[in-house]
């Protein structure tokens, strides 16, 4: 059987002298939004784009490249889920 692997290079981000994958960021955030890291920090991509984290844990502006793609996968997963169950509901 062959298994179609997409080789997906994971997308990085530099917060100071720090460089992050995707989970470090999004526990930054959530340790900001939880008050356990504060101050003013900005936070950049690969491609240039940056921003600042909010108080609340949130991205001044939605501009980084990359955080999309877990959700994109999981928005195919649930649209092709909800195609079949409607095919077999139109079956029976």
């Amino acid at each position: 059987m062959k298994i179609p692997i997409i080789r997906i290079k994971p997308p990085k981000y530099k917060v100071g002298k720090y460089v992050l994958n995707e989970y470090e960021l999004r526990c930054l955030l959530v340790e900001v939004c939880e008050g356990r890291a504060m101050g003013d920090i900005h936070v950049s991509d690969e491609f240039g784009n940056s921003t600042k984290i909010l108080p609340d844990g949130m991205l001044e502006r939605n501009c980084l490249r990359g955080l999309d793609i877990n959700s994109m996968f999981t928005m195919r997963l649930i649209r092709n889920r909800r195609e079949r169950e409607k095919d077999i509901s139109l079956l029976q």
